[in-house]
This record gives structure tokens, C-alpha cells and sequence, in this order.
């Protein structure tokens, strides 16, 4: 089936759905392009069925979920380029390609600047300010991000560490104890490995922290504190580019609100941590 139309198999195959299957279908064939850029939980919520229903009716279609079908559909339907960045045109010279993906990167820090809420801002940093242990988990594209926030938050002298491992992430959040906070990095909010460390976390009474797209996702079920990401990129995109500027921004801005609040403990850590580097560099 991947290989056809998905939109044309999709109308062929509608009539053996069920009536709630019918309504995914025919929501997908009328608003395609507007489906690409949903997570299931906002796009169950505009259809008005579950996301069980979602990732049936997807199954039925042969794929694998909600994510599959939206990627083979954006393969058929957007200019190859786009899968690169949302903004360039094949034929772009540099200096395009340039000033495209900074103007890119500044909406997405404006945009997401103006839908953060300082309220959940300021209930993270006290949450970190208050916790025995701090863990970051990011995968993918998120990765990197984490592993940035590590090298800032153990300046502050809170335990810190981040992991990009799916099975550390698991067996580290089974471990965790109610005053530990764990901070979950995912652009999409639909990262089962991410999600699933965290409902672990959860299960252990730990405070966890999504940083996220500002749509509802399947992650926000297991954040007791959310901080919304926005960008213009799609959500079939593997990596996202822009948003991950705009995680790197929340990540300064928590560090800092955490660091102006530990601000003893925090210039003496940077004083010893930048002697310790000195030997390492001519």
C-alpha cells in the first residue's frame, strides 16, 4: 500500500472502517495539510476520537501508527527539499540558505517567547532549586540538548546528569525518589521513549518537567510542569532545527532563573570548573 496514493487508498478502503475510523479518514483526506503538522493527541481532539482510534484506522491502512502515515504522506505530497528545512528552495545559493535559517531560528525564538508561560518557568526553577537530583533525558535531535543542559545545571551544584540512552533513561527514572526532578526534552511531545521514562519517573513520585510543542501531545499526560517550544517546522520532520534553538533558550533561561537563586554556590563552581580547564587548553 505504501507505494500508492495514500490519500487514494485512504478513500478506498473508508467504507470497511468504522463509523469513529471514518471520521479519522475522512479528516485526513479533507485537511491533509493541516494533519501534517499535528501531534495525535491535538489531532484526536479535532477529529473527536480517541488516539487508540487514531492509531487504528492508521493500522488498517498499513502503517505502523499516526507518525508513519503522516511521513509517507509528506513524501508524496511536499517538495523533497522541505525534509531538509522548511524554509530553503532547491537552487538556494548560500547566502539564501543563510539568512533563511536565521530568520527561521529567530521566529522560533520569538514565537516561543511569546506562548512560554512564566508561571511553569518559575514553578521549574523552584522545583530544580528544591531537588536532591536533577536528570535530563533527551533522544534524537534532543539529545545534544540535554546533554547541553548537564554541562550547565552541574555549575549550580545540584547533582546533575543527563542521558540520551532509552534503556539508561528507564532504569535510571524506576530509581527516583519524590524530591528528584527529572526535565524531558522532545520537540514533538510524542517520543515513546522519552514518554515512558517519564511516566516511570512519575510512578516514583518525581516532578517532571516537559520541554515540548505548545500543542497538547501525548507527553503532556506526563508532565506535572510544562514549557511550550513553538517553530514553524512540520511534525513529519525526523530532526527539528528551529525548535531546538528554542529548547537550547528555555534551557538558558532555567539555568540562569536556577543560578541568580544559588548565586554563591554558583560563581564558586564556575570559578573551579574553569581552573580545572585551564591545563586542557594552550
Amino acid at each position: 500500500m505504501k507505494e500508492s496514493n495514500v490519500l487514494e487508498s485512504i478513500k478506498e478502503k473508508k467504507v470497511n472502517l468504522r463509523a469513529s475510523e471514518e471520521k479519522v479518514a475522512n479528516y485526513i483526506l479533507t485537511h491533509w495539510q493541516e494533519v501534517l503538522h499535528l501531534p495525535i493527541t491535538e489531532f484526536a481532539e479535532r477529529v473527536g476520537v480517541s488516539e487508540a482510534t487514531v492509531v487504528r484506522m492508521c493500522k488498517k491502512m498499513g502503517f505502523r501508527g499516526f507518525q508513519e502515515l503522516k511521513i509517507t504522506l509528506a513524501m508524496e505530497k511536499i517538495q523533497p527539499v522541505k525534509t531538509v528545512h522548511q524554509a530553503v528552495q532547491e537552487g538556494d545559493n548560500l547566502e539564501t540558505i543563510l539568512k533563511k535559517v536565521f530568520s527561521a531560528n529567530i521566529r522560533a525564538m520569538e514565537a516561543t517567547l511569546n506562548i512560554l508561560s512564566i508561571k511553569e518557568l518559575e514553578r521549574a526553577i523552584s522545583a530544580i532549586l528544591s531537588a536532591r537530583q536533577l536528570q535530563i533525558y533527551g533522544v534524537g535531535g534532543s539529545g545534544p540538548v540535554a546533554l547541553d543542559a548537564q554541562h550547565k545545571f552541574m555549575k549550580t551544584g545540584i547533582p546533575t546528569v543527563a542521558y540520551i540512552d532509552s534503556h539508561m533513561q528507564a532504569m535510571s527514572a524506576s530509581i527516583l525518589e519524590p524530591n528528584d526532578v527529572v526535565i524531558g526534552i522532545s520537540a514533538s511531545g510524542s517520543s515513546k521513549d522519552i514518554i515512558d521514562a517519564l511516566t516511570l519517573a512519575k510512578k516514583r513520585g518525581a516532578t517532571t518537567i516537559g520541554i515540548t510543542h505548545y500543542a497538547k501531545t501525548p507527553m503532556d499526560k506526563v508532565l506535572d510542569i510544562k514549557l511550550s517550544v513553538s517553530s514553524e517546522e512540520t511534525f513529519y520532520r525526523t530532526e527539528s532545527t528551529s525548535a531546538r534553538i528554542a529548547q537550547l533558550s528555555i534551557i538558558d533561561a532555567l539555568y540562569i532563573g536556577v543560578a541568580l537563586r544559588r548565586l554563591d554556590k554558583t560563581i564558586e563552581n564556575l570559578k573551579l570548573t574553569r581552573e580545572a580547564i585551564v591545563p586542557k587548553r594552550f
